[in-house]
C-alpha cells in the first residue's frame, strides 16, 4: 500500500509476483506479530488471492474491512467476490466502494466488474448503465474475467453474457 510500510511488507510485496508462496510466508510472520495491522492484512490478502487461496483470502480482506472501511477494500473484496462467482456479493461491494469514492470508484475498473456482475445475472440495464462511466477511448486485454476490446467490444460482450444469463434462469 505505502512505502513507508514496514521492510518485511516491502520484501513480502517484492516476491508476490515471482514467489507467492515465499510472499505469503512472510506476511504470514509478519501477520503473526501484528494481526491487526491492515496492510498486513491486505499484503497477505494478495499473496492468498494470488495462489487461489480464496476463502482466506475473504477473511482477510473482511477483517481489513472491519479495521479500515475504505473505498479500495471494498473494490478489492468485490473483485474477488466475481472472481468466485458470488455476482451478487460483488455488486454489493462494489457498490459500497462507490459509496464512500465516487471518483475513485469511475477512474477504476469497478464499473467494469460491476457491469460484468450485472451482466452474468442477466440484469442488463443496470450493466449497461455502468457501460456509460467507461471512457469513450478504452481499451484492454480480457483480464480478471473481464471482456476485452474497446468500449463498443466490451459493451457486445456485456449484451452477450446478459442474454447468456437470461437463457439459462429460463432453462432453470
Amino acid at each position: 500500500m505505502m512505502n513507508d510500510d514496514p521492510v518485511q511488507l516491502q520484501l513480502a510485496r517484492k516476491h508476490l509476483r515471482d514467489n507467492p508462496q515465499r510472499s505469503l510466508e512472510i506476511c504470514e510472520d509478519y501477520v503473526g506479530e501484528h494481526p491487526n495491522d491492515p496492510n498486513g492484512l491486505f499484503s497477505r490478502y494478495q499473496a492468498l488471492e494470488s495462489l487461489g487461496e480464496y476463502e482466506r483470502a475473504l477473511k482477510d480482506i473482511t477483517k481489513l474491512l472491519e479495521l479500515d472501511t475504505n473505498t479500495g477494500g471494498y473494490s478489492c473484496r468485490g473483485e474477488l467476490y466475481h472472481r468466485i462467482g458470488d455476482y451478487c456479493r460483488a455488486i454489493e461491494d462494489l457498490t459500497r466502494a462507490r459509496e464512500l469514492d465516487e471518483w475513485e470508484w469511475k477512474t477504476s475498473f469497478d464499473p467494469h466488474m460491476r457491469a460484468d456482475s450485472y451482466a452474468r445475472l442477466g440484469r442488463l440495464e443496470e450493466a449497461l448503465a455502468d457501460c456509460t462511466h467507461i471512457s469513450d477511448d478504452h481499451w484492454m486485454p480480457a483480464i480478471r474475467g473481464l471482456p476485452g476490446g474497446n468500449k463498443q467490444e466490451f459493451i457486445e460482450e456485456i449484451k452477450r453474457r446478459a442474454a447468456l444469463a437470461r437463457q439459462s434462469h429460463r432453462q432453470a
